[in-house]
């Protein structure tokens, strides 16, 4: 299920990728005994939250899991939190590498991953050669794995979209694209259901010239017509009820629907939500002029959101009267200014 880009989209891959996919890294996973109970990275002392310990691989896998589970209550231990704890686990997976003897234990193979991990949350801010060293590494430690888990997902992913959002589009298409068929491919259903998603971003990212697919349901149960809307400049909004930033851009977009739709702009909404009687109930109320998409039984997936990799609203897509796309990221005053270019001034005869 897509996710509110104010909650999720990356202001920070290094707590995306070690504390939300993952959910505990292999320390979770392949070492049960990091789990006794207690939070073994809450010591006394706060100060004493990010040390490494002393002690063999066990003890410190322990602390990591721990940093893992850690959740800051306040601005300031957040703030703390995302600048210390990624430096944490990355010595303590060097500390873990000269421990252990065997390159091939569970402990080393961890602590691998911790580094990868590492290295996955500084992709955004490193040449481009190096960038994609870290993809082909990732692609390595893909093929090697003994277990596919969520793990590897989350350093893929994490990859994948970090480089999108730092504006390295082909190199974010192929790691989704050589990702995504991976994980496809995996018996794990979750792990297969986002690797299709993956494929999926590669394609939006791709659409830039290049004309849409979407098909489905409307909110009324009437089968949508995309062929219809032919000869319109379209924005396909994908959205839902629950999303904050998609709420708060829907006066700019009904402002410029009124502008510019007797000159030819239209707008097709692909809700996310799962809550059907809480859509309709929104629809009524806010009295939105254009058709809605929605299915049932989904939970939240929709076919076309899938189809396009969308995980993240809002994510808005303008179409040319062609129906070929012009935009992906058709928000705020960058929508008027397209419609403007693509149909001449509001306020033109």
């Amino acid at each position: 299920m897509p996710h509110c880009i104010a909650c999720w989209r990356r202001p920070l891959v290094t707590l995306f990728v070690l504390l939300v996919i993952s959910s505990g890294l292999a320390v979770g996973d392949d070492q049960k005994a990091a789990d006794d109970g207690n939070d073994p990275a809450a010591p006394a002392e706060k100060s004493d939250r990010y040390a490494v310990p002393d002690g063999d691989s066990q003890a410190i896998l322990k602390f990591v899991a721990g940093l893992q589970k850690f959740r800051p209550n306040t601005a300031e231990e957040f703030f703390e939190h995302r600048k210390k704890a990624p430096l944490a686990m990355k010595a303590a997976a060097e500390k873990i590498l000269e421990l252990e003897e065997d390159p091939e234990s569970p402990a080393a193979q961890t602590a691998r991953l911790l580094l990868l991990n590492a290295k996955v949350a500084s992709i955004g801010s490193v040449e481009a050669d190096q960038q994609k060293a870290i993809v082909q590494e990732i692609a390595k430690t893909l093929k090697s794995a003994k277990r596919v888990t969520g793990n590897e997902l989350g350093l893929a992913f994490g990859a994948a979209s970090a480089l999108e959002q730092t504006g390295n589009k082909a190199l974010a298409m192929t790691a989704y694209r050589s990702f995504g068929e991976f994980f496809a491919n995996q018996d794990v259903p979750q792990l297969a259901s986002y690797g299709k998603k993956m494929v999926g971003s590669a394609r939006r990212l791709g659409l830039v010239g290049k004309e849409m697919q979407i098909e489905g349901k409307l909110v009324d149960g009437g089968e949508f017509d995309w062929e219809s809307y032919r000869g319109k400049v379209v924005l396909v909004d994908f959205w839902a009820t629950w999303c904050g930033p998609c709420v708060r851009e829907l006066p700019n977009v009904k402002k410029q629907y009124e502008l510019y739709h007797d000159k030819g702009f239209d707008v097709v909404g692909i809700s996310i939500d799962s809550d059907r009687a809480r859509l309709e109930a929104f629809l009524k109320e806010r009295a939105l002029p254009w058709k809605t998409m929605f299915e049932d039984g989904v939970a939240g997936d929709h076919p076309v959101a899938t189809r396009y990799g969308v995980m993240a609203i809002p994510t808005v897509i303008l179409v040319d009267k062609e129906g070929k796309v012009i935009s992906l990221n058709a928000r705020g005053p960058e929508l008027g200014r397209l419609l403007e270019e693509q149909l001449g001034p509001a306020d033109a005869g």
